[in-house]
């Protein structure tokens, strides 16, 4: 008979334990759900990683490394697929950015800015003249905040000029997308300081912000970790990993990392409020342009074109920012609402890294007409 109480004290005890840890794992699962990155939309964060290897299956796609911003913190990050041919991707695989790394150089020299240490509008022949351009005057007048709207009058790279670095029209006539362009806002930078740009970026952006896998050149650390790119044609390539800082296209990091940068931006003053509005004011309006890309209506924004770094889409009821990056086996992108202070990165090591960014970003909450602007064009097929 005095066993019983004790036995029925222990049930109670274990019902209460029981219930607590019930109520935990509710509030862990409605912790996950929050609202859409860019539109107001209840999003779950297991559910969208359930779908992801089925998405990476149907199209093609090695590995895909998801992080979500929202109130200007990292809230998720997600890896999924293989590394390589042999090797599972995981937290620690680091992807090649591509073209998502011109807004993070640019991130690095408007610090220096702020630092006093470079100006937007100096001429930089005094400090860094390419040979291919010394007996052209209009290269001094070329200056950085050509560079980051994209106005140097470049072509994209020098090897589509017969690899010679040339002007095809004076510095602030017309915007024309160049990676020539930032790899010699790196060099200026490098000739004016006398330090390497990586270990600048180092001090400026990657360690206040805790991006410790990050970088913007080889080193030892990358062993083993680096994803191989998958091909157009289905074919494992070695990666590509540079001895020498490529601003527009060489960084490697992870998909949480690069997020850390994006939300530094929206929360942090890490350069003045007035240079943090100057980047997001459009210098040249595209929109004109926007019709050679889609002909779905409603999709252009009114405004479209770059601030310093990054592409401004400017629509009637919201602004977005964001930057694209493809190489012949990558696909990343960052996008984001300074207002919202949300946001989403997502890379991938496949040719067909697209179809998957944009599906997670439709998931996600990117609004749809971003998607179809900036999305795939086409239906997928496999041949």
């Amino acid at each position: 008979m005095k066993i019983l109480p004790r036995v029925l004290l222990w049930f109670c005890l274990s019902l209460l334990l029981f219930a607590c840890s019930d109520k935990k794992k509710s509030e862990t699962s409605n912790s996950i759900k929050k609202y859409g990155v860019l539109v107001k939309d209840t999003l779950n964060f297991d559910s969208i990683a359930s779908k992801i290897p089925n998405l990476l299956k149907k199209y093609d796609v090695p590995a895909v490394s998801v992080a979500v911003i929202q109130e200007g913190k990292v809230v998720w990050s997600f890896v999924h697929g293989m590394q390589s041919a042999d090797k599972i991707a995981d937290e620690q695989t680091l992807f090649l950015t591509a073209s998502i790394a011109k807004p993070l150089t640019a991130e690095v020299f408007l610090r220096l800015v702020s630092h006093g240490k470079v100006s937007l509008d100096e001429p930089m022949y005094k400090y860094w003249l390419d040979p291919d351009i010394a007996d052209d005057p209009r290269a001094k007048l070329l200056t950085p905040r050509h560079v980051l709207t994209h106005q140097t009058g470049f072509k994209n790279w020098r090897y589509l000029t017969d690899d010679k670095l040339r002007f095809e029209r004076s510095p602030g006539m017309e915007m024309g997308y160049s990676g020539e362009g930032l790899q010699y806002l790196v060099l200026f930078v490098e000739h004016k300081l006398g330090r390497d740009f990586n270990d600048i970026a180092k001090e400026v952006l990657f360690i206040p912000e805790g991006m410790k896998n990050t970088a913007m050149k080889q080193q030892d650390w990358y062993e083993g970790r680096v994803a191989a790119p998958k091909f157009p044609d289905g074919t494992w390539r070695e990666p590509v990993i540079r001895a020498e800082e490529i601003g527009a296209g060489g960084v490697h990091t992870t998909a949480s990392d690069y997020a850390k940068f994006v939300a530094s931006i929206m929360v942090k003053e890490a350069i003045p409020k007035k240079l943090r509005h100057e980047q997001y004011k459009v210098s040249l309006n595209q929109n004109d342009k926007c019709p050679e890309f889609t002909d779905k209506p409603g999709v252009c924004p009114d405004v479209l074109g770059f601030g310093l770094g990054w592409y401004i889409y400017e629509y009637a009821d919201d602004w977005v920012v964001g930057h694209t990056g493809a190489n012949n086996g990558e696909r990343t992108l960052a996008v984001f609402s300074p207002d919202k202070k949300s946001g989403l990165v997502v890379m991938t090591n496949g040719a067909n890294g697209n179809y998957v960014i944009y599906d997670i970003a439709r998931w996600a909450g990117i609004p749809q007409k971003f998607i179809e602007l900036e999305g795939p064009k086409k239906p997928f097929s496999k041949d």
